[in-house]
């Protein structure tokens, strides 16, 4: 981002209002409060309430009519997911070869792509979600919000709340326009908050940084720009911070989560079936141990204690069982197979030294 650019989204978020001119008349909107918000929560219920019985579709009704005209069917929820997994699996093995410049251009260009299925997959899951009673309530809601936040020139209000039913929209869909197609990209909040000039803002003065007491009041980019400054916060603070590199690449940092997050969970089921089934690994000794399941749960999270060799290993033997016809006996694995010739290699040396 240009320099320019960042100071003006910055302090277009630290400020919350929205300035137009409209008809030779100045407006803002002003963040919501509290009670405002709480309003609006009860028209969204109010109006859920008043056309409980119209001929309308709610969205679970609206989901399985999506299904059967094949707009969003179970099969496409399953893609989604094996692409939301896919992402998460490449911005893990983009962070473990960040050095290579080649493959993480690849990967990156990889990325794109898979994101750009996702956003098309989320389109077509909310298709219908236009036409359902949730979306008449939620347009009622945010109409409110919008209204009440306006103020004229003189700081008077625009729409008064009392008057709900019977405002002019006419200024409120200006405000909706402008808003949509000014929109703050979320990576762009994300860069504000991970460098200057707020990164020193945030560090000095976090718990005032919006000059509003209530967290509750804050906008929605309000919102997530200190959420991202608290994630950089717990990235500098971590026992093993990454390099600047890794922390300035949104999609590699990413991948550095990823990798936390899977070595906490791990060190977490390691601990578990300690706890469940006593000391596993300090009682193997180097040998196998077969730990009998109660239920699948529990024979997926004993699986997923192997390491990645031994899961390689675990493959081979059921790719060698499914292949050979008839038993196979345990001298006739393929990892078993390569541990006698190594034994048998290692006698074979040991013999002849000894005939030295």
């Amino acid at each position: 981002m240009k320099k320019e650019d960042v100071e003006y989204y910055l302090y277009s978020i630290l400020s919350g209002k929205v300035y137009l001119k409209i008809d030779n008349h100045h407006y803002t909107s002003l963040p919501n409060t509290v009670d405002e918000i709480y309003r609006a929560n009860l028209i969204y219920r109010s109006v859920m309430d008043d056309i409980k019985y119209d001929n309308v579709m709610n969205w679970d009704d609206a989901q399985v009519v999506s299904a059967r005209l094949g707009y969003w069917t179970p099969q496409d929820e399953a893609s989604l997911k094996q692409l939301e997994t896919m992402l998460e699996n490449i911005k893990l093995e983009l962070f473990l070869s960040y050095i290579q410049l080649d493959k993480v251009k690849r990967l990156k260009k990889q990325i794109r792509g898979i994101e750009n299925g996702i956003n098309k997959s989320y389109i077509n899951k909310y298709r219908m979600y236009d036409v359902t009673k949730e979306s008449i309530a939620q347009n009622m809601k945010e109409a409110y919000l919008f209204g009440v936040s306006i103020i004229n020139e003189n700081g008077e209000r625009v729409y008064h709340p009392e008057n709900f039913h019977d405002w002019d929209d006419s200024i409120i869909s200006i405000f909706k326009t402008y808003m949509v197609d000014n929109h703050i990209d979320v990576k762009d909040i994300r860069y504000i908050a991970r460098t200057e000039p707020f990164r020193g803002m945030w560090i000095n003065n976090k718990e005032n940084i919006f000059n509003r007491k209530l967290a509750s009041e804050w906008t929605s980019n309000q919102k997530l720009l200190a959420s991202f400054s608290r994630m950089y916060d717990n990235v500098y603070e971590s026992m093993e911070c990454p390099e600047d590199s890794v922390i300035e690449d949104d999609d590699i940092l990413d991948g550095w989560f990823i990798k936390q997050r899977k070595d906490r969970e791990k060190r977490q089921k390691e601990k578990n079936l300690d706890d469940r089934f006593g000391k596993i690994k300090d009682g193997a000794k180097g040998q196998e141990v077969f730990i009998m399941a109660n239920n699948p749960y529990d024979a997926k999270d004993i699986y997923n204690i192997n390491d990645m060799g031994t899961m390689a290993t675990i493959k081979n033997r059921n790719e060698k069982i499914k292949s050979s016809d008839g038993a196979t006996s345990h001298a006739h694995l393929p990892d078993v197979q390569m541990d006698l010739r190594m034994q048998a290699v290692q006698e074979t040396n040991a013999h002849f030294r000894k005939g030295r």
